[in-house]
């Protein structure tokens, strides 16, 4: 190989190695179809007529009981899970990440696991797999696999403002790909009025 090619190889590398990052990570909200997912959203599935979500009852780290009502008037991620769960805690980390970037206002990841191990155990599971970011919300009585009537883990359930079920996915996902956030931030962001 001539050094003029080998040149123009490591020149072409170059330019994809900075081109590519910019295009993966600069999807606009404008470009994003806010009625459908992305397709690294795979296993989520628009939930039919929108249901109302179960009024189901759960505790942050301090013990405060909580309910799904709390957080009306925003976007809610729900996303059951639990410790001996495999592909849980392969997603958690990006849960954590995209918790990070969602307008807080708008939308909020609300990860609950279904054990009976308490907050200690689960703040100590999550510091030792290094998984930082994401609120504590412990369900020790199964109130929530039940009334989202979850058969797997993990299971994410999309929640709108109003309390409606909008969508769910049965298994991992990438939340904190560019087009996931993209898309969530879409479908959270102020409804224009109609002119």
């Amino acid at each position: 190989m001539t050094l003029r090619t080998r040149l123009m190889a490591i020149l072409a590398a170059s330019i994809a190695a900075i081109a590519l990052p910019l295009v993966l990570y600069e999807i606009r909200e404008r470009d994003v179809n806010a009625s459908a997912p992305p397709a690294i959203l795979n296993k989520l599935k628009l939930t039919a007529g929108s249901p109302a979500a179960p009024d189901i009852a759960f505790s942050d780290a301090s013990g405060k009981a909580l309910k799904l009502n709390d957080f009306h008037g925003r976007y809610i991620v729900v996303n059951l899970w639990a410790t001996w769960c495999g592909p849980c805690l392969t997603e958690l980390p990006s849960l954590a990440h995209l918790q990070a970037v969602l307008p807080q206002d708008r939308i909020t990841v609300v990860p609950i696991d279904l054990e009976r191990i308490g907050v200690e155990r689960v703040t100590e599971f999550l510091k030792m797999h290094a998984i930082d970011g994401v609120p504590i919300y412990v369900d020790s009585n199964y109130s929530t696999l039940r009334g989202f009537a979850a058969n797997e883990l993990p299971l994410t359930i999309l929640i709108d403002s109003e309390g409606r079920e909008i969508a769910r996915a049965a298994g991992a996902q990438e939340w904190d790909n560019a087009a996931s956030v993209a898309y969530l931030k879409a479908i959270s962001a102020p409804k224009q009025p109609a002119s």
